[in-house]
């Protein structure tokens, strides 16, 4: 662009004009672009999800204010307007994003197409200089403004190390833009020439060729039956994860006494031990957690520390432990299945929390305390309505005076509208002090660094950090389209791929986890990128046999469903769920 407006001068002062001319038509041109830019930016959003909002009553005075620290971290921007529409964006999608629209609804298609400008190019992934490009984190750290599958790769190339961005590089160029990103590619075009804004189309097609990465495999001989002798599989895990926390390498375990190898028994490791971190026996053994049990709905959060320093110290180090953890199943790419709370990732962060928090911590008590909440706002309603009289304002707080009459407070008093703002105060404090963890926080944070260094992590929403090492199955017919695939030997003429699609779709939590962990070995949902491939079983005489009596069977370490070629839907629904529940018959 600079030689281009270079040659215009030359042309411009030899036809007449002077140097300064030159620069005002420069400045109008970028004053225009920078202006076309914010137009884009909103239109684009615009067109994945903000019309969504059409409905809904808000200030435009709270939704448009801009802090002057947010802008700070946008100030190489250098147009104010441009700054103001990505935290508009930004705030949009932190109230609505995910009630409306999901979590992508406002992400703008043209800047995150000018960060995968900067991921594809090897040379700037190589040399590191994604870290020191200032508005590559600014941007990444306003996570819903971004897509997630750039923020993914931007999140690879700057945490990660340079050699998994080359090969995260690499393997992009060589599988081509998937159709959402051709989509997006078109959407910013179209409005680019609708604005008057060219963007270039062109995607390298040279093969970038990096070397494969390291690999590392550890043999562990744990404690199991016939060898009781031997260590137990954390004392294990915390040497292993210990010594390759800080290592660009991949960790590959086997296990001794078994012949497999590869990704299905180190997967296997990375679940076995977040079974175990998240176990009663071991939370009774060091207690990290507040309540394992409501953990399996909630999540997990840490309970309070005890007032031993031994105990509390050891308490502190497995926290460091369940955050080197963590940060090494995000390197390795591993969903290991552990279930940590909203309100705990949203620490992790560094974002503020608030009462209602509590409510993914704990259903029951805030809704107790929510109650309590409620009564208050009444009260205030009734003493604040001019247009009650005086009869009606009394039988309202009579009716609120009649509800809390089983109430107690700390002084021993009963409840009453005269104390009940205090009450009020007194309860939700004593809620938000069951999120003040900062000692078991900073433990975390100290684990995660021992890998990649933890502000890194604020590219991500904390239900999106949530869902990486711990899947919800929750399924649609795309989504069982992307994760449910026919393999390149599935006869075309058969209907088995629809029939198994839609069990899947009618089977509850409890048998939709039974079956990913029949085929997988895990307890989460499989990646779009590494599916289950679903192949017809085959025998020696299939003319003689009978393959209604036969079941599926699967390889979980390919994540292979061998499937017979039932005469009807139900007798499917029949066998799969056999081989479900008994899955020591009927797996490879």
């Amino acid at each position: 662009e600079q030689s281009a407006c270079g040659k215009r001068g030359a042309v411009d002062m030899e036809q007449g004009s002077s140097p300064e001319m030159h620069r005002t038509r420069r400045q109008r041109r970028d004053s225009e672009g920078a202006d076309g830019l914010v137009q884009m930016t909103a239109a684009s959003a615009a067109g994945d999800g903000v019309e969504a909002l059409s409905s809904e009553k808000t200030s435009a005075e709270e939704n448009v204010e801009t802090k002057s620290e947010d802008l700070q971290d946008l100030a190489f921007l250098g147009e104010s307007r441009l700054r103001s529409c990505i935290l508009l964006l930004h705030r949009l999608s932190s109230r609505f994003g995910s009630t409306l629209c999901g979590s992508d609804a406002f992400a703008s298609s043209g800047l995150g197409l000018h960060l995968r400008r900067q991921l594809e190019d090897p040379l700037v992934v190589a040399s590191g200089m994604l870290r020191r490009m200032p508005w590559v984190m600014a941007l990444c750290k306003l996570p819903p403004v971004i897509p997630l599958a750039v923020r993914e790769r931007c999140f690879t190339a700057c945490a990660l190390g340079t050699s998994r961005a080359l090969a995260s590089c690499a393997s992009s160029s060589s599988t081509g833009e998937p159709p959402q990103v051709e989509e997006s590619h078109a959407v910013v075009r179209a409005m680019g020439h609708a604005y008057g804004m060219h963007f270039s189309s062109r995607v390298s097609q040279q093969e970038l060729r990096v070397p494969a990465l390291v690999r590392e495999t550890v043999d562990i001989d744990h404690r199991r039956e016939g060898h009781e002798d031997r260590r137990s599989l954390l004392e294990w895990a915390e040497e292993v994860l210990t010594a390759h926390g800080a290592r660009d390498t991949v960790l590959d375990v086997t296990w001794q006494g078994e012949a497999g190898h590869g990704a299905g028994p180190t997967r296997k490791f990375f679940e076995k031990v977040a079974a175990l971190l998240e176990s009663e026996e071991e939370n009774d053994t060091c207690p990290v957690w507040r309540d394992v049990e409501a953990a399996r709905r909630e999540g997990l959060f840490p309970a309070a520390l005890p007032d031993d320093n031994a105990e509390r110290t050891r308490v502190l180090a497995r926290l460091r432990l369940v955050g080197l953890f963590m940060g090494k199943a995000l390197q390795q790419g591993q969903m290991p299945g552990l279930c940590l709370s909203k309100p705990l990732f949203k620490l992790i962060l560094g974002l503020p929390v608030d009462f209602h928090d509590v409510k993914d911590l704990d259903k029951e008590l805030h809704a107790g305390v929510a109650r309590v909440v409620d009564w208050r706002q009444r009260k205030d309603r009734a003493l604040a309505d001019a247009a009650l009289t005086d009869d009606a304002r009394r039988a309202q707080l009579e009716g609120i005076d009649s509800d809390t009459c089983m109430l107690w407070n700390e002084g021993g008093e009963q409840v009453t509208c005269g104390n009940l703002d205090a009450y009020t105060a007194e309860v939700v404090g004593n809620c938000m002090s069951k999120l003040e963890v900062a000692d078991q926080v900073a433990a975390l944070r100290e684990g995660i660094s021992l890998v990649f260094p933890w502000p890194m992590l604020a590219m991500f929403q904390p239900a999106e950090l949530q869902q990486k090492l711990w899947s919800d199955l929750e399924w649609d017919m795309a989504k069982l389209e992307r994760i449910v695939r026919p393999g390149p030997m599935w006869p075309q003429d058969r209907d088995h791929i629809e029939w198994l699609r839609q069990e899947l779709l009618g089977m509850d939590m409890r048998q939709r986890r039974a079956f990913v962990k029949f085929v997988t070995a895990s307890v989460c949902m499989p990646l779009e990128s590494n599916p289950i491939i679903v192949h017809p079983q085959v025998a020696l005489r299939p003319e003689t046999e009978d393959w209604d009596q036969k079941l599926p069977t699967c390889r979980t370490c390919a994540n292979y469903l061998y499937l017979p070629p039932y005469s009807t839907a139900s007798v499917l629904q029949q066998r799969l769920r056999l081989a479900m529940w008994e899955e020591h018959i009927a797996f490879d």
